[in-house]
């Protein structure tokens, strides 16, 4: 396991955040200023600092165009460095919109931002979500689609970051079969599928792809409460190191919004570092050498202080020298999304050279040759 020295020591904390309370509208914001040059002379001149991660948004909807990179930053105060967007496959006899993507990946990139495609295999048909079975996908049908969105994503001559088939250790998405085969099989199943996507990929030389491997915090159903669930541990899943260029995690603090009467579980107000230690040190322990990144998080308000949570979050993302977090700025079943009151404790210390994000990327194409 990578060995990483992490400026933690409480007294250089306190020293390098100044916190004033600012009455707004009849709440309390911490507001603090982030002072580098305290935290890093502390820090052993061997071992200099990361710095603050990349900081991203997830967002619906889709193409991406120049408006809506400019609204992300005027509805958030904070310009991303990332920003990951959702794309479903098409039908059995649908086609790729080759120019919704094209334009969407440069967009993002226009804007300074590195984009992630997060890449379902399903589609809707009525309103119903049918995913794309295993064996179709095997069987060549796909072959096309796959090969021309390889092509489109090769051309942008810029890195794109592929989350194919995300949180596949949850019942809900099963990968690559029906919901009732989601089971001890299915590891193998998204195996075995993310090595065929990835292998066409390469195929088409689209070396400027890098693949995310990204599980759910909490697996669903859970092999630290259920017997006969060991299957569906994370790391079980994981198509090997050949096929895997960044780790990520996805993970949410649902408060108290949630009841056993409703929605079937109860939900408790939960810190960013609860959330994610299990996930981070499982991933830790299969691809140590690997860049690790929050593709998805976010916080309800109802239970706790969210801008409390939030500092604590990326206070946490540097103590642990993740590479990037990924808010997911949506209204779907809460309004998640940051507002620049959210941010403005952030702004400043979050701000990063598009360039130096891109170069980070670039590195690890580089890595791969």
């Amino acid at each position: 396991m990578r060995q990483r020295k992490h400026c933690t020591d409480l007294a250089v904390w306190q020293k390098a955040h100044q916190l004033f309370l600012v009455i707004v509208n009849g709440t309390t914001t911490a507001i603090f200023a982030f002072l580098p040059a305290i935290c890093c002379a502390s820090c052993s001149a061997d071992a200099p600092a990361k710095g603050p991660p990349v900081w991203g948004y997830a967002v619906e909807g889709f193409p991406i165009d120049s408006g809506r990179m400019d609204e992300l930053e005027r509805d958030t105060g904070i310009a991303p460095g990332m920003v990951n967007f959702f794309l479903q496959w098409p039908g059995p006899d649908g086609e790729l919109e080759s120019g919704h993507l094209s334009s969407s990946l440069r967009a993002i990139r226009e804007a300074g931002a590195i984009p992630v495609l997060t890449w379902e295999p399903m589609h809707l048909e009525n309103g119903e979500e049918h995913v794309i079975k295993a064996d179709v996908l095997f069987n060549g049908k796909y072959d096309e689609y796959i090969r021309s969105v390889a092509e489109v994503i090769r051309e942008q001559r810029f890195p794109v970051l592929v989350r194919f088939a995300h949180e596949m250790n949850l019942s809900r998405y099963h990968w690559g079969t029906e919901a009732e085969g989601y089971g001890p099989e299915s590891p193998d199943i998204y195996r075995r599928m993310h090595r065929y996507v990835v292998k066409a990929f390469r195929e088409e030389g689209a070396d400027n792809a890098l693949w995310v491997f990204c599980p759910n915090a909490e697996s669903v159903p859970n092999p630290d409460y259920e017997d006969d669930a060991e299957w569906n541990r994370a790391s079980n899943y994981y198509p090997g190191s050949d096929w895997v260029d960044v780790m990520g995690m996805d993970g949410y603090n649902w408060g108290t919004t949630r009841t056993r009467a409703e929605e079937g579980w109860d939900s408790r107000w939960q810190s960013f570092r609860e959330i994610f230690t299990p996930l981070r040190n499982e991933l830790l322990e299969i691809a140590p050498d690997k860049p690790l990144c929050v593709m998805e998080t976010a916080s309800v308000t109802k239970g706790g202080d969210r801008g409390a949570w939030v500092k604590d979050g990326v206070r946490t993302a540097i103590e642990w020298e993740l590479d990037a977090v990924v808010w997911f700025q949506a209204d779907k079943e809460f309004d998640w999304r940051l507002t620049p009151e959210d941010t403005a404790p952030l702004a400043g210390f979050l701000h990063r050279d598009p360039e130096k994000t891109v170069e980070w990327a670039w590195e690890m194409i580089d890595g791969k040759e």
